[in-house]
């Protein structure tokens, strides 16, 4: 489950304040009443690190003071000791952590030196990268040896904002989430290493190396997911296949587990994954339809030859535009089905009339009004009483269908 809101931390924090004044105060008391020599020292132990000026009395100490500490080993026992839960634990934490490695990555002045070479400014700007790098994995070595586990909160700020990296990495939990980020960062810089080196012109021994990199990669989340959260991962990453195809399936009836396969499918005509790291060239054309064809196939015996139909339907954005306005209508399923295959056949019998020369003008103006009325006797009681909508909506096509030629430039052959 993910941490509250910044307003439940702040509502927390005001509550551990509240619990150390209280017992600083009767702390204070029970000195007043005692002995000085029979005085315990108190249950939190104080700061270790120097209180910043206060408008307070000279001698007192802040609440907060008392639980805060350089030594964060010592700074967790604090927070526990006032029952902090350990989420907020966590986030104070790295919190701390990360404004101290803020300070070492700001410690680096900022170097302008226009004079250098391209190839030099290029390689000063790979050495800061792989410091900031190199301080982010000592910063998580240091999470993990106070919490027991790796935490990221860039990680995590990606997590929560960014909604593709929810959708594909939503599945997992929070510590794994932040390991999954942490390692593509670190193989996706070593990637673009390797495309810079190579001014961005992949050779033969580059995609060998950009091949190693990613063969790493899925090393590592191998060793850092099980087989079933691997094997989710992937699918989730795969799936922008089918949105980089543009393929639908408005009107197929498919489970999820169907679906799935599909996109499982998919990997053998491109892996998506793989193709981030090391870009395939574009295939020979016949290339590219034998592997469409094999993947269809693929499909059609997934689904079977009716939904397969349904399937290749809903590649078009004819139907998909009229199956939006039937679903929008609460009309059935058949209706956008009979549509567009009206339209379909409405439009071909209008490029056969627009290219046929043995058609004057006026006969090739009439032929086209005779095509749209006959359309529309068509149309009409498939949609029933919203057909005038279809008309002034997704229909406005059936207008299309009667307007002239484009002016011939050639003389037209009799």
């Amino acid at each position: 489950m993910k941490p509250p809101s910044f307003l439940a931390i702040s509502l927390m924090g005001n509550l551990i304040l509240a619990a150390v004044w209280v017992a600083v105060r009767q702390e204070a008391t029970a000195r007043m009443d005692a002995p000085s020599s029979a005085m315990s020292p108190p249950a939190i132990l104080p700061a270790g690190k120097p209180s910043s000026p206060t408008t307070e009395t000279p001698g007192t100490t802040t609440p907060w003071q008392l639980i805060e500490s350089a030594d964060y080993r010592q700074y967790i026992a604090n927070l526990r000791a006032v029952g902090c839960p350990d989420w907020l634990i966590r986030d104070i934490i790295v919190a701390a952590i990360d404004d101290s490695y803020q300070q070492k990555t700001k410690s680096d002045p900022v170097s302008f030196a226009p004079w250098l070479g391209a190839d030099q400014r290029r390689q000063m700007s790979r050495n800061q990268s792989a410091k900031r790098f190199a301080l982010r994995q000592e910063k998580r070595a240091l999470v993990k040896s106070l919490l027991g586990y790796e935490w990221d909160s860039h990680a995590d700020d990606v997590w929560n904002l960014d909604l593709l990296t929810s959708l594909t990495l939503g599945f997992l939990p929070d510590d794994k989430v932040s390991t999954v980020l942490f390692l593509k960062d670190k193989y996706t810089e070593a990637a673009q290493a390797i495309r810079e080196d190579a001014h961005y012109i992949l050779l033969d021994g580059d995609r060998a190396r950009l091949l190693t990199v990613y063969a790493g990669l899925k090393a590592d989340l191998s060793g850092q997911l099980d087989a079933s959260e691997l094997d989710e991962l992937q699918l989730r990453e795969q799936q922008g296949f089918l949105l980089v195809n543009d393929i639908n399936f408005d009107g197929v009836t498919i489970s999820r587990e169907e679906l799935r396969e599909i996109v499982r499918l998919s990997k053998s005509f491109k892996d998506m994954a793989k193709d981030e790291f090391v870009p395939d060239p574009p295939p020979p054309e016949a290339e590219q339809a034998r592997r469409q064809a094999a993947f269809e196939a693929q499909v059609k015996a997934l689904l079977g030859p009716g939904r397969f139909a349904d399937y290749q339907r809903a590649q078009y954005f004819n139907f998909r535009e009229t199956f939006e306005f039937t679903q929008q209508n609460q009309l059935p399923q058949d209706a956008a089905i009979r549509v567009y295959e009206a339209r379909r056949s409405a439009e071909e019998q209008s490029n056969e009339i627009q290219k046929d020369g043995t058609l004057s003008a006026e006969e090739r103006a009439a032929a086209l009004a005779v095509l749209k009325a006959a359309t529309m006797n068509t149309i009409s009681p498939m949609l029933g009483g919203r057909y005038h909508n279809y008309l002034n909506g997704p229909g406005r096509w059936l207008n299309a269908l009667a307007q002239p030629p484009e002016p011939q430039t050639q003389t037209r052959t009799q």
